[in-house]
């Protein structure tokens, strides 16, 4: 059948893998088919040195990891190998078109305008095939003569072997011979098979190398914007912890009692209690030395709590006699007694759905007592002169600087009254205890005194705030807001310096500034202690103070645990400090 076929065709019958299998058992007899139209075939001594050159590519090929070199090298070694007039590596892209990745002439030179250098069908055939295509004359070939590019380019001797790889074919080497027929011999076509397979293996590998690089890049950059993000986050998070620190202390309560001035632990501890009833309808008994603030507190139950939109109605105990101050609670009818000329409403009517607030309640008569009890337990008043009841609905919220315990002690207060009105209680601590807030609070009253005046406010001195902070306040925030007023009044308008503090001396027996001790402040240091079994902690959580201001009373007052049975009553000692924990048997 090969015999049958033209001469020109002949060569590229027997260049068949199948075909050329067959071919060895003819070779001694006669010329192979075709021969005669193309190049003999190679003698061996040419054909070793051939594949020596052949290993050397190969080795050079796999020495590059750069796709560029691989294909430069790939290109001038298959002209090397072939003796091809001009040759071309053409790549397979993702859309199946083929781009023209090097293309050389014989002297190693780039060709101009490569895409319209070669036979875009031969190329295909061999990708498509995934097999080499020769022919040793395109015009006279009946597979390609018909196409125009082949006349166009007037081509004669042509070779196209696939690149391929596992992952498929990459491509194809592309040679060829515009002047002379049959220019390639079949050893040729066995070269560039082998040569191809090495260049689709050093191509793998450096696409794998230049993927590595892409990736280590792209990790890289991931990992320097990973690193700005988190600087930024961190820079984010700092400033976000400053601004929940700031509002913590602003605000380390539910509710905001802008009213009362102060943020140092002993305050804190009071704004802690008043988080916990603020919401409940339980009386609270506010203690306290004078000008501590007690109303001011009673005022942030009222208008924290549930209640807020009812009336606040307040009334001060010591300030009345017993027999107005019963009509002014519970009202009267008229001509109850001499000068009642109309019905009062009482103030615990008047504070219908809101809150009574009972100020120096340990002043508070005991008839009026038993009468307030009796409200207390029946929710309901009968005015003075009148035979009808009225039903009341109202918070109770007291305030003594008295130790009503002591008080019930020494029969002046109602035991059972003392139960009603102190289901809790808040102890205010005295300024001399949260010197801490002192600057806070003599900046509050600085711009209230200048509001006042309409004035601008001046400036406190460090001189003076130093004067202030020495000072023993028994008159407590009270004092500091009167002294304040004084200096705003006093000074120059720009500044209140040190000498614009008018200070009261302190009183007689203290040391300097530091007031004595209240008679009831040991009793109620006492009464805590036992309350909590010598727990000091805890019993300083109650008296509403810090930890080192609770010690510092103790040892100041000579307080300490008794050495018997808790049942002992503590005995006192000198006016020294004890040298270690006066509680030290319970701890903290």
């Amino acid at each position: 059948m090969a015999r049958s076929l033209p001469e020109a065709l002949q060569h590229a019958f027997w260049t068949h893998p199948r075909r050329r299998a067959a071919r060895p058992a003819q070779a001694n007899a006669a010329t192979p088919p075709g021969a005669a139209a193309g190049r003999e075939a190679q003698p061996a001594t040419e054909r070793a040195a051939k594949l020596e050159r052949l290993l050397a590519m190969f080795r050079k090929l796999n020495s590059s990891v750069e796709i560029a070199d691989i294909l430069a090298m790939a290109m001038d070694a298959a002209i090397d190998l072939t003796a091809a007039e001009r040759g071309f590596v053409l790549l397979e892209q993702t859309g199946g078109e083929l781009r023209v990745a090097v293309a050389r002439n014989v002297d190693r030179e780039k060709v101009g305008r490569s895409h319209l250098k070669f036979s875009y069908s031969i190329a295909e055939r061999a990708i498509a095939a995934q097999e080499p295509v020769v022919t040793v004359d395109a015009q006279d070939d009946p597979r390609f003569r018909e196409h125009a590019s082949v006349h166009a380019m007037r081509l004669r001797s042509v070779i196209a072997v696939p690149i391929r790889s596992p992952d498929g074919v990459l491509g194809a080497l592309y040679l060829d011979n515009r002047f002379r027929r049959a220019r390639f011999a079949p050893d040729d076509v066995d070269l560039l098979l082998a040569f191809a397979d090495q260049v689709a293996l050093a191509l793998r590998n450096a696409r794998l190398v230049d993927d590595l690089r892409r990736r280590t890049v792209e990790l890289e950059a991931e990992r320097r914007r990973v690193e700005e993000l988190l600087r930024g986050q961190a820079a984010e998070i700092d400033r976000l912890q400053e601004e929940v620190l700031v509002r913590q202390q602003a605000l380390e309560h539910r509710y905001d009692y802008g009213a009362i001035v102060g943020r140092g632990p002993a305050l804190r501890a009071v704004f802690a209690t008043l988080d916990r009833v603020v919401d409940t309808p339980v009386s609270v008994l506010v203690t306290g030395e004078s000008g501590t603030g007690k109303e001011l507190v009673a005022r942030a139950i009222h208008f924290a709590g549930p209640r807020k939109s009812g009336p606040f109605m307040g009334i001060n105990c010591a300030a009345l006699p017993a027999s107005l101050l019963e009509s002014e609670l519970f009202g009267h009818v008229r001509g109850a007694f001499t000068g009642a000329d109309r019905d009062r409403t009482g103030l615990v009517v008047a504070a219908r759905g809101g809150t009574l607030f009972l100020d120096e309640l340990g002043e508070m008569p005991l008839e009026v007592q038993a009468k307030l009890l009796r409200v207390l337990q029946e929710r309901e008043v009968r005015p003075v002169g009148s035979a009808e009841a009225v039903r009341v609905d109202f918070r109770l919220v007291c305030a003594t600087n008295r130790d009503l315990l002591a008080e019930t002690a020494r029969g002046r207060f109602r035991e059972d009254l003392y139960y009603r009105v102190a289901v809790v209680q808040i102890r205010l601590p005295p300024l001399r205890d949260r010197l801490e807030d002192l600057p806070e609070l003599a900046l509050h009253f600085v711009r209230r005194a200048a509001e006042q005046l309409g004035r601008p406010a001046p400036q406190l001195s460090r001189e003076a705030l130093r004067r202030l902070g020495q000072h023993g306040w028994p008159g407590n925030v009270r004092e500091l807001e009167n002294v304040i007023t004084k200096a705003v009044v006093l000074c120059d308008g720009r500044r209140i310096g040190s000498d614009d503090v008018d200070l009261p001396r302190a009183r007689e027996g203290g040391g300097r500034g530091a007031p004595r001790a209240l008679p009831d402040e040991r009793a109620a240091l006492l009464a805590a202690l036992e309350r909590t079994g010598w727990n000091a902690l805890q019993a300083a959580r109650d008296a509403g103070m810090s930890r080192a201001t609770f010690y510092r009373k103790l040892r100041r007052l000579g307080i300490q645990r008794p050495a018997g049975p808790p049942a002992e009553r503590p005995t006192e000692r000198s006016a020294e400090p004890p040298s270690g924990d006066p509680t030290s048997a319970r701890g903290d």
